[in-house]
């Protein structure tokens, strides 16, 4: 049995990563000891704020040296495969960002792989460990509507959004865009409500081939379930990330990420149903509630690399499917 509290280390130091850092510092059962990015700024930043995490010359160096239980993988996605089976030499427990990769057949050796080693392991989807989601399954179990239609609408007048303007590989296709950044959370979700996705149909645009998505519009089924996705950049107006989801007589949308709204005859305006004060917080607390669940053996609700790589599938099908056919 590991001794709390877990030493971590975080391979990418970026956005995410700092986020770890972050809510790591305010918790008793979780220390970052070590960090690892190629970016010196990056690097810079850490010992700054966090003094006590040291910063190794290279990831295994950081993997090895520290003594470390469990490596969080916050690199670019290129990057995961080779990271998680650093980790995975070492012995070490992992959880990896989203999505698990780009190449499909080697995501698919790497679940497997995983699954053969008897380790820990989880991928971060934020839906996972939302408050909003968990309070979503138990409405819609306890309601007497169903689900008959879906409809996720995403929208980002900057890409990528500012406070990852910094992390260029983000605008590219070879590892970026939007739908394997964000519409992956909400293909996730569709896995854990409903079971299954399948596309039916795609429309998308990219300014060339070597360019990220700017628009992406999708029929696909959750389920039995029809689902619309409307995806778009550009323009001056709010950014959008919301999941309705609509019966005959109700409505439950989720929004900006962690909010959690029913409407009904009863609440023709809207009713929370999240009453967290901060359920932005709440939501990576929960992950790490998660993650120490899994690092002593419990039941938790993170999804492992086999339900992560069902995303994928889905992902990068839908990425195909904006492509020009080859001449």
């Amino acid at each position: 049995m590991l001794a709390l509290p877990f030493k971590m280390t975080v391979l990418g130091l970026g956005a995410v990563g700092q986020r770890m850092l972050a809510q790591a510092a305010v918790r008793d059962d979780f220390t970052v000891v070590a960090g690892f990015d190629v970016s010196a700024e990056a690097v810079a930043l850490t010992q700054s704020e966090y003094p006590n995490v040291h910063c190794y010359a290279s990831a295994e160096q950081a993997v090895s040296a520290s003594d470390c239980d469990v490596v969080y993988v916050a690199a670019p996605p290129l990057q995961h495969a080779e990271l998680v089976r650093l980790a995975t030499s070492y012995r070490k427990v992992v959880l990896c960002e989203k999505p698990l990769g780009i190449d499909v057949q080697d995501s698919t050796t790497l679940a497997q792989d995983m699954q053969h080693s008897g380790l820990g392991h989880a991928v971060n989807f934020v839906f996972a460990s939302a408050p909003a989601v968990h309070r979503l399954q138990l409405d819609i179990a306890h309601s007497a509507d169903t689900v008959q239609h879906i409809h996720i609408r995403l929208h980002f007048h900057q890409w990528p959004r500012p406070f990852q303007a910094h992390a260029l590989w983000l605008n590219g296709a070879a590892q970026g865009g939007f739908t394997r950044e964000v519409t992956s959370h909400f293909i996730y979700l569709l896995f854990r409500l409903f079971g299954s996705v399948h596309v039916d149909a795609v429309q998308g645009m990219r300014p060339n081939l070597d360019a990220a998505e700017t628009q992406l519009s999708a029929f696909m089924r959750a389920g039995h379930i029809p689902v619309t996705l409307v995806a778009t950049t550009g323009g001056d107006s709010q950014d959008m990330v919301r999941a309705s989801l609509l019966g005959k007589h109700t409505e439950w949308r989720l929004e900006d990420w962690y909010k959690l709204v029913r409407l009904d005859s009863q609440h023709p305006a809207g009713i929370s149903l999240v009453q967290d004060a901060d359920p932005r917080t709440a939501t990576y607390q929960g992950q790490l509630d998660q993650l120490a669940c899994m690092m002593q053996g419990q039941a938790h609700s993170l999804p492992n690399f086999e339900t992560a790589l069902r995303v994928q599938q889905v992902v990068e099908d839908l990425l195909d499917r904006t492509k020009p056919p080859a001449l």
